[in-house]
């Protein structure tokens, strides 16, 4: 595991710290990735314990980042390049989520369109009934038609009013995280009260 974060939060200056312990400043990134450090993904652990600390915290809390680097420095990486690598990762997930959300809006009005259409099809066509001979058959036709109406409905009205909620929570959390103060400290963090665990 590249990076070792701390289980606990502390509190400093007012805001609540979220402490992440690395060996060197490489680790920060995912190896996977050929480009450049600051154009790099930022290591999934990293990111994946980032984005569940701010969940749980209150919705006004003030958040800092401190990224505590204990082994030497890494050429090529100083700590300008370190805080703009969080921003920008987190600043490109906003813009994707961003666009995900504008996408499944586009579906949602292609998928209400032709549940419209469906619908009036298909009430139009239980109207019709009323001209065949009254019998049992003729309301099971009736009431089928009209169930098949409505249901064509249920998932476009399921996208368009309910699906992207899980989106606009993660932009809300990703826009947190953005707005958050990123600091790169050297030593452990263990010795400032931020609870690093190595393993």
């Amino acid at each position: 595991m590249a990076v070792i974060a701390s289980p606990r939060y502390r509190r400093e200056g007012g805001r609540t710290c979220i402490d992440i312990q690395l060996k060197n400043a490489g680790q920060l990134f995912d190896g996977r990735d050929p480009a450049p450090f600051r154009e790099r993904d930022l290591d999934e652990d990293a990111v994946d314990y980032i984005v569940g600390a701010v969940q749980e915290f209150p919705a006004k809390a003030e958040i800092k980042i401190v990224l505590w680097i204990s082994g030497e420095a890494t050429p090529g990486l100083p700590a300008e390049t370190l805080v703009e690598a969080v921003r920008a990762h987190f600043r490109y997930e906003i813009v994707r989520l961003q666009r995900r959300i504008r996408e499944h809006v586009r579906l949602g009005q292609l998928a209400l369109a032709v549940g419209l259409l469906v619908l009036t099809v298909f009430l139009a066509l239980a109207e019709l009934t009323q001209w065949l001979p009254a019998s049992t058959m003729r309301q099971i036709l009736r009431e089928g038609l009209v169930i098949t109406a409505w249901v064509a409905m249920w998932r476009p009205l399921d996208v368009l009013l309910y699906d992207w909620w899980p989106l606009a929570r993660q932009r809300r959390v990703h826009s947190r995280i953005l707005e958050a103060e990123v600091a790169v400290e050297q030593g452990s963090g263990a010795d400032h009260g931020a609870g690093a665990q190595n393993g």
